[in-house]
């Protein structure tokens, strides 16, 4: 025989109010400015990144594979020169930039031999990633 349970008025309207807190606690919790996104790496495929001692150049991460203690970088190479890390970021955040070289790869380890920022990111069209090996 089933059995019925009944509640208080004021023990239903609390737990209604508690299920709602929670609820509105879940939602949060699973919000996208819950938790800020992680700072994008120079190996991170999307990455621009500049370099450079006197000049800077800019490249952008294609991809990147883990060879014996070192990460090659296949990357594209912009044809430009940006005048600073700020200059290099502007730039890279414009929907197009002219390109000097579609593919070229490169030891991180050398790369981090000089002044290195990662100035911008954003994910990789379906062309850069057909360009990438």
């Amino acid at each position: 025989m089933l059995s019925e349970t009944r509640h208080t008025t004021s023990q239903s309207v609390h737990a209604r109010r508690t299920a709602v807190v929670v609820f509105v606690a879940l939602l949060s919790a699973c919000s996208s400015e819950a938790l800020p996104p992680p700072e994008p790496e120079v190996y991170d495929a999307g990455a621009f990144f500049a370099v450079g001692d006197t000049e800077l150049a800019l490249y952008r991460t294609l991809k990147a594979l883990r060879i014996e203690g070192d990460r090659i970088l296949f990357t594209t190479l912009y044809d430009v020169v940006p005048a600073s890390f700020d200059h290099a970021r502007e730039i890279a955040k414009q929907p197009s930039v002219p390109i000097r070289q579609e593919l070229v790869s490169i030891s991180q380890a050398l790369l981090e031999r000089h002044p290195l920022q990662v100035v911008w990111f954003r994910t990789l069209t379906k062309a850069e990633e057909d360009r990438s090996p």
